[in-house]
């Protein structure tokens, strides 16, 4: 497996930044890849107090990795902030003894389209 870091930072632009990303997240990234091939998960993050967002990914291969990375460009032409991309060999995963029953109904992204 590989992994995949990607961050952009916003410091210094408009706050609703996030509001916008999280509407994207909800209304367009969201179904973009879900089934997508060769893609185990994929996260989104942000520290709108730091002005950080990213996504985390976890890939099967590395092809499959590089052949996404290739036609990512929305969240930089949103933004006009290049990302930082890390490609990572995954050491191992394990999961813990979360309450979470959806994890994919979590995070900020889903309040944001509720308020839409």
């Amino acid at each position: 497996m590989k992994a995949l870091l990607l961050t952009w930072d916003l410091r210094g632009k408009p706050p609703e930044i996030f509001e916008t990303l999280r509407a994207y997240i909800a209304r367009e990234s969201w179904q973009r890849y879900g089934g997508m091939p060769g893609l185990s998960h994929k996260m989104w993050f942000s520290n709108s107090s730091d002005g950080v967002f990213g996504a985390f990914y976890l890939w099967e291969t590395a092809e499959a990795m590089e052949q996404e990375i290739a036609t990512m460009y929305r969240v930089e032409h949103m933004t006009g902030v290049k990302p930082q991309v890390q490609r990572l060999d995954v050491e191992a995963v394990q999961r813990g003894g979360s309450s979470v029953t959806d994890l994919l109904s979590q995070g900020l992204a889903w309040n944001a389209a509720k308020d839409a």
